[in-house]
């Protein structure tokens, strides 16, 4: 197990143990000894837990001559320290920063699950402080922009955000120099909290209860803005910008004269969305995409906060990742030679050995291809490759993130993995384009919904709808996205051909459906 490595100067300070218990928190100085559990009238223990799952006699915290250890006697609903449970009767001994949790399982709010957290190196100088989760996001660091500036030396000026993301509250490290925690493991990439989950960051522990986060507040006068902020979830390598995407027409030229392929389209993607986008038969989907990333530019604008993509391209591609539908593996390779390969090709030059493995160990663990990082890329299924892919191009760690039909070819099963493994990318402040012909397969885990429709009119692709995944539903007046389409393809390919009707609404309407 990993253990918190801080630069600090030498103290003796006692241990503590910090209570976390609903709303409050509690400092306990330890003793050689002392029991854990809930006071009866028949019961009595050093430290009241109070809480009805809690054991009369729950457990033991000493100390012996290798340390500080904790003791679960046998309890009914037992311990976990860390994401481990705790044998009966097994001595764990702890080191700073440790976690013991006791739950009421399954949990379901801060009422369900009391944390504990031994530590050996505090400031000398604290009390209980507490953050309301009535915001989406939460940064922290030691610069005076932050929502919770902290003027430890050993946090870095933009070190951590808690973010409110697709499933829940989050916790993101912005590459700081100490990291941050989760129950006393280092963490690589953005992840979800559970209640009662305790985050440190630098000798500071900060306990997610569900509506709130209790932590250790230090005696300065700034605390937490109270106010709403517009959500800004973290980014990667490249500043949280939102996507303007402006497609006066797209043609082309042949023998027999100009070609329109897509006309008037107008939308602004915001960081951290995952968008799907869809389509009817020569709607013009993958021309779209072409278009947006610059492959094939069209007459209009493609602006990255303030940057046009069309004129500075050069400087802009390395943002963009793109998998097309059929991958480029190499059979003979291996998961990891091949992450390596494309570290040695996307990541700049000047980033050391270190840090480059670093990187593909995160794609993997990202990806869920940890377990086969030694497995030859021909003896992995169609979702494995398709996930290898999608690592080759995010190892780079690219702000866009574009993919044209990822899952085609796989299951129900496999296909939800990949699109969960999309949705945690787009969940660190990285915009992500989706092209798929199975839309309901996870509709919950988009943010929004392109429509492209092919006019009848001037035959090129129009957008008939941007917006949310419900008001699709409700804009097209149907049950499922499938049904969305077969409303705007042609008769003679299966549909009821009210493409125009519906682009023509959507432009006298899409203010009421937030399309910008």
């Amino acid at each position: 197990m990993e253990r918190t490595v801080y630069i600090s100067t030498p103290r003796t300070l006692p241990p503590l143990l910090l209570l976390f218990r609903g709303d409050a928190m509690r400092i306990i100085e330890l003793r050689e000894h002392q029991t854990l559990g809930r006071n009866t009238r028949t019961n009595q223990v050093d430290i009241d837990l109070a809480e009805p799952y809690v054991s009369r006699h729950h457990g033991e915290l000493g100390h012996d001559a290798r340390g500080w250890y904790f003791t679960d006697t046998d309890s009914g609903t037992g311990t976990y320290l860390g994401s481990r449970k705790v044998t009966p009767g097994e001595r764990c001994y702890l080191a700073d920063g440790d976690v013991l949790r006791i739950c009421n399982e399954p949990m379901q709010s801060a009422a369900d699950v009391v944390t504990l957290v031994f530590l050996t190196d505090y400031p000398e100088a604290f009390a209980a402080g507490s953050i309301p989760l009535n915001v989406e996001e939460i940064t922290i660091g030691r610069g005076s922009r932050e929502k919770l500036p902290l003027g430890e030396n050993t946090v870095s000026a933009h070190h951590a955000s808690f973010f409110l993301a697709d499933a829940g509250w989050a916790v993101v490290d912005h590459n700081s120099t100490n990291g941050v925690w989760i129950n006393n493991r280092r963490i690589t990439h953005p992840e979800y909290l559970q209640c009662g989950d305790c985050v440190r960051i630098a000798n500071l522990c900060f306990v997610y209860r569900g509506d709130c986060i209790l932590y250790q507040r230090l005696p300065d006068p700034q605390t937490i803005a109270q106010t709403a902020q517009p959500a800004q979830r973290p980014a990667g390598n490249f500043p949280n910008e939102p996507l303007a995407i402006k497609i006066i027409e797209r043609t082309v030229s042949s023998a027999a004269g100009r070609k329109l392929l897509l006309q008037d389209i107008e939308l602004t993607v915001d960081p951290g969305e995952m968008v799907l986008i869809l389509g009817g038969s020569g709607a013009g989907k993958t021309t779209f995409m072409n278009a947006v990333m610059g492959y094939e530019k069209a007459d209009g604008t493609i602006l990255h906060g303030e940057l046009d993509l069309y004129a500075h391209f050069k400087e802009m591609k390395h943002r963009i990742g793109f998998v097309p539908q059929q991958d480029l593996l190499r059979g003979s390779d291996t998961v990891f030679y091949t992450l390596q390969n494309a570290a040695d090709m996307k990541l700049p030059r000047r980033m050391k050995r270190p840090e480059r493995l670093q990187r593909i160990e995160t794609v993997l663990q990202t990806l869920g291809l940890t377990p086969e990082r030694d497995t030859l890329v021909s003896k992995l299924s169609g979702g494995q490759r398709k996930r290898l892919s999608v690592g080759v191009e995010y190892i780079s760690d690219p702000s866009l993130f574009f993919l044209d039909e990822p899952d085609s070819g796989l299951d129900g099963i496999m296909a939800r993995t990949l699109m969960e493994n999309l949705r945690t990318i787009a969940n660190e402040g990285k915009i992500v384009m989706v092209i798929s012909h199975a839309p309901d397969r996870v509709p919950e885990l988009f943010d929004k919904v392109i429509v492209l429709a092919k006019s009848m009119t001037d035959g090129a692709g129009h957008l008939a709808f941007y917006g949310s995944i419900p008001d699709a539903r409700t804009f097209f007046e149907t049950q499922t996205l499938e049904d969305v389409v077969r409303r705007i393809n042609r008769p003679e390919e299966g549909g009821e051909g009210y493409a125009d009707y519906y682009i023509d609404r959507f432009k006298a309407e899409r203010s009421r459906y937030g399309g910008r």
